[in-house]
C-alpha cells in the first residue's frame, strides 16, 4: 500500500494552518504580531511538516514526535523574538493545534477538505477559536478586576464582592475624594447595625443616559484582605447604588486600589 502525496498542496495547507496557529498563539499570549517573522516561521514549519510526511515511513514514533516538537519550538522562536514565554507559547501552540484539528475533522464530515472548502472550513475554525479565546480573555480580565473586601463601620463589618471599575470616576465635589458605589441593601444594613449617627453626603452624578443625586456616607474603612496582609483604606466615601446590584455588591472607584 502506498499514498500519493502532492507536496505543493501539503505545503500550502500546512502554511495556512501554521499562520492561523501562530496568530492565535500571539493573540492568546497578547504578544506583538511580527508579520514577516510569522510568514517565515509558518513557511519553515510547513516545509518541515512536508519532510516529516515524506520520510515518516523511515522514522520511529519517538523520532517523529521529537522532530514535531522541535519543529513547533523552532516556529515559536522564529515568530516571537522574546524568549521569556517560549514554553508557554509552545504549549499554547499545541493546544490551539489540537482544537483547530478537532474542529476541521468535525467539519470534514460535511464536505471533503480540499480547494475552496479547505479555505472555508479553516476560516470557520479560526473564527470559532478566536471567539472562544476572546471570551476566555474577557473572563480572565474580569477575574483580575474582582476581589472580596470587608466594609467596616462602627460595630458592623460586612464582607462583599467588589468590582474594580475603570469606568467609575465619581468624586465628592467638596473633598474631591473618590466615591465607590454600594448595593443599597448592604448600605442599609451597614448603617443600621453600625450604632453610629450617620450624616449623608449628596453626590451629583451623570451618565450617558441619566443624571441625578446619590446619597453617600463616609465609612470607617475598607479592608482589602490578601495573603501578604490586609490593606486598609480609611474613611472612604461610599454612595448608595441607585438600582439593584447585579453580580457585584460594591463598585470600587478607579483610583481606589492605587490609593
Amino acid at each position: 500500500m502506498y499514498y500519493e502525496v502532492y507536496v505543493d498542496v501539503l505545503f500550502v495547507e500546512n502554511f495556512c494552518i501554521n499562520m492561523m496557529l501562530l496568530f492565535l498563539t500571539a493573540w492568546a499570549d497578547q504578544s506583538e504580531v511580527h508579520k514577516f517573522r510569522m510568514v517565515i516561521a509558518a513557511a519553515i514549519g510547513s516545509a518541515g511538516a512536508c519532510l516529516l510526511t515524506i520520510f515518516s515511513a523511515g522514522l520511529s514514533s519517538s523520532s517523529w514526535l521529537l522532530c514535531s516538537v522541535l519543529l513547533a519550538v523552532g516556529m515559536i522562536v522564529l515568530a516571537f523574538p522574546d524568549r521569556r514565554h517560549l514554553l508557554v507559547r509552545t504549549v499554547c501552540l499545541y493546544l490551539e493545534s489540537f482544537a483547530l484539528n478537532g474542529i476541521l475533522r468535525y467539519l470534514e464530515q460535511f464536505h471533503r477538505l480540499s480547494g475552496i472548502w479547505f479555505a472555508v472550513f479553516s476560516s470557520i475554525s479560526l473564527l470559532l477559536l478566536t471567539i472562544a479565546e476572546y471570551i476566555l480573555r474577557q473572563r480572565k480580565r474580569e477575574r483580575e478586576r474582582t476581589c472580596s473586601v470587608i466594609l467596616h463601620h462602627g460595630a458592623c463589618s460586612i464582607l462583599v464582592d467588589a468590582l474594580h471599575d475603570t469606568g467609575n470616576a465619581l468624586y465628592d465635589p467638596i473633598s474631591q475624594k473618590a466615591v465607590s458605589i454600594l448595593d443599597k441593601n448592604v448600605m442599609e444594613k451597614l448603617l443600621e447595625e453600625s450604632g453610629k449617627e450617620n450624616l449623608p453626603k449628596f453626590i451629583p452624578y451623570h451618565t450617558i443616559s441619566e443624571k441625578g443625586i446619590l446619597e453617600a456616607y463616609v465609612l470607617d474603612c475598607i479592608e482589602f484582605p490578601s495573603p501578604g496582609g490586609s490593606r486598609w483604606v480609611k474613611r472612604p466615601i461610599v454612595a448608595r447604588m441607585p438600582e439593584e446590584s447585579g453580580k457585584y455588591q460594591l463598585i470600587l472607584h478607579q483610583d481606589m486600589l492605587s490609593s
